[in-house]
């Protein structure tokens, strides 16, 4: 049976010093990082909601607060029933969907809105696999109260299910699983009770992460200069620092940000003393274009 947990967060940059060991292989696409902030009502109106209050689909509500500011999808309970904002091969240009495996996507996050904690259950993401021609379900995540939270899930490392014979099972997103998603998004589930109804929840920054690892760090001498290898993940930004004492470390200028997925290699001219190098690694979030419109 499926347990409740807290939401899991994606927090700071992890560095690396040089020749450390290798956590994962480096992926292989463009689409890793991307997001949909709904700042466009065209992008926000291309995603769908499915109730399961009347077994309908429509389009969410854009901008619960109204203001223009910061806007996000949203969409109220009815009959105790919960919803599910996704996305399919329309929503956002078709962003969100396509081999998530060839892509590196590794995650997937979400901020989401809750009006009232208290008649509200818990949220799981869940994704379609056109190749398996099933759907797999994350586990349940809670908020710690009303408002805005953050809800994450690793698609290598995260407990996912898929549903069969009338029972959650435990399954495993496999390459060929996640070869072919057509239709992923995220559930909300109100507590069963009529105070539930009528109460409003909304997301905003649906995002597609890379893998988030530390990489494989290798070094050389050559031609009289010290060289710094790499795999690159997409969807991550890597920075190289260097220090002369392991204590204070200073950014080496341009080479802050590095994206790609491809080997990277710099090199510099050997000088006296000592030097250490490190790498350090972000996610590289780029925001889904605007379809047109406001």
């Amino acid at each position: 049976m499926r347990s409740t947990h807290s939401s899991r967060y994606r927090t700071g940059a992890l560095a690396c010093a040089v020749l450390c060991l290798v956590l994962h292989e480096p992926a292989k696409a463009q689409t890793a990082g991307a997001y949909e902030s709904f700042s466009s009502r065209v992008n926000a109106e291309s995603w769908l909601v499915y109730d399961y209050a009347y077994n309908e689909v429509y389009t969410p509500g854009w901008d619960l607060a109204g203001d223009g500011q910061n806007p996000d999808i949203f969409f109220t309970f009815a009959n105790e029933s919960a919803f599910e904002f996704y996305a399919d091969s329309v929503a956002s240009d078709g962003a969100f969907v396509g081999d998530y495996a060839a892509a590196g996507i590794d995650a997937l996050g979400c901020n989401y809105y809750v009006e009232d904690a208290e008649t509200f259950y818990a949220v799981e993401f869940i994704l379609y696999s056109a190749s398996e021609g099933r759907f797999y379900f994350s586990e349940y995540i809670t908020p710690d109260a009303s408002g805005w939270s953050f809800a994450y899930v690793s698609l290598s490392d995260g407990q996912w299910y898929i549903y069969e014979d009338g029972a959650y099972l435990s399954a495993t997103l496999t390459p060929q699983a996640l070869g072919n998603v057509t239709q992923v998004g995220i559930a909300l589930y109100p507590v069963g009770v009529a105070e539930a109804n009528g109460k409003a929840v909304s997301i905003d920054n649906f995002t597609l992460y890379g893998t988030y690892a530390l990489p494989h760090v290798a070094s050389e001498v050559a031609s009289g200069n010290y060289q710094l290898s790499f795999a690159r993940n997409p969807g991550i930004a890597y920075s190289i620092e260097s220090s002369a004492n392991l204590n204070d470390w200073s950014a080496i200028a341009g080479e802050q940000s590095i994206t790609g997925n491809s080997t990277y290699t710099m090199s510099r001219q050997i000088v006296p003393g000592p030097q250490f190098f490190r790498v350090s690694i972000d996610d590289d979030l780029q925001p889904v274009p605007d379809m047109g419109g406001s």
